[in-house]
């Protein structure tokens, strides 16, 4: 889904940047990319606000890696990757720096100007003006941020308004006037805190929203109890880009055979339930605790 004007697509140099250090991006990456590399007539992005949900262990880590590092390296952008947690942000820097830092990879060893790898303080700092910071996010995190061009939520199932608030508005003085978002994640399950991912995926499904594009993987409905692996075959190979490629179908089906019904909707099939993201009167930790035995 995509609402947008669009004159071209950078992505085939993001792609081929990729290429040239070692990955290839599968069809449904590049495809992906293709939106999010998008600029309009006037040369901006055609999308401010981007999103992609797709079940675990697609390779949506190296769609971000991509774009990161062509926004980093060819565009001179400011990027803000944020995560739920300290070590994914870390793994995403890991990620990141060793294109920089490896031998095999000089044309980008000659742009660095400064590596940060102060626990909780990872950045790339570039010598043409580009930068990019890793931060876990809090409450309070990025306040303090200046001219931000793009910002991604991995892990933006966990994303919760007060996060929200604390770091999207760092996009508002960007000197460039190229400003985005971009939304990586899982569908939520019933005990996640976040309620920004399901609502802005619900808006742009829905149309109506301006310049907004969402990549979405998922099956509409839950299946059935008693299911057998055979029955969700086709809503594996419909959910998962990368079946075939990177995951593998006997493995998929040990997934299946060895948990819950409602756990591999969630995490393989994509499903969203309609109380993800729910806002709740009462905390589900103060619910469980107030349990009387007797009662059950």
């Amino acid at each position: 889904m995509a609402v947008g004007e669009v004159s071209y697509t950078e992505s085939d140099g993001a792609c081929a940047l990729m290429a040239d250090n070692g990955m290839s991006m599968l069809p449904w990456q590049e495809a992906v990319l293709a939106d999010w590399c998008a600029n309009d007539p006037a040369n901006r992005p055609s999308y401010t606000t981007c999103g992609l949900d797709v079940p675990r262990q697609n390779g949506k880590n190296a769609v971000i890696e991509c774009y990161e590092l062509y926004r980093l390296a060819v565009c001179g952008w400011h990027v803000l990757h944020t995560a739920h947690r300290v070590k994914t942000a870390k793994k995403s820097f890991n990620r990141l720096v060793r294109y920089f830092t490896s031998d095999e990879h000089p044309e980008l060893q000659a742009l660095v100007r400064q590596i940060r790898r102060t626990n909780g303080e990872e950045a790339i700092y570039l010598e043409g003006g580009g930068s990019i910071e890793f931060i876990a996010r809090t409450n309070g995190s990025a306040r303090g941020f200046d001219d931000i061009q793009l910002v991604v939520y991995d892990e933006a199932q966990e994303l919760t308004d007060e996060q929200y608030d604390a770091i999207s508005y760092t996009l508002a003085a960007s000197s460039t006037g190229e400003r985005q978002i971009v939304y990586t994640g899982t569908p939520p399950n019933e005990a996640s805190p976040g309620t920004v991912f399901p609502r802005v995926r619900k808006a742009a499904l829905a149309g109506g929203v301006g310049r907004i594009c969402w990549s979405s993987w998922s099956t509409l409905k839950l299946p059935p109890e008693g299911a057998s692996f055979e029955d969700v075959l086709d809503d594996v190979y419909a959910a998962n880009p990368s079946m075939g490629y990177v995951l593998e179908e006997d493995y998929t089906a040990s997934e299946f055979a060895g948990g819950s019904l409602l756990g591999f909707a969630h995490e393989r099939l994509g499903w969203w339930s309609e109380e993800a993201g729910a806002k709740r009167a009462i905390p589900a930790k103060a619910w469980r605790e107030s349990a009387i035995d007797a009662i059950g």
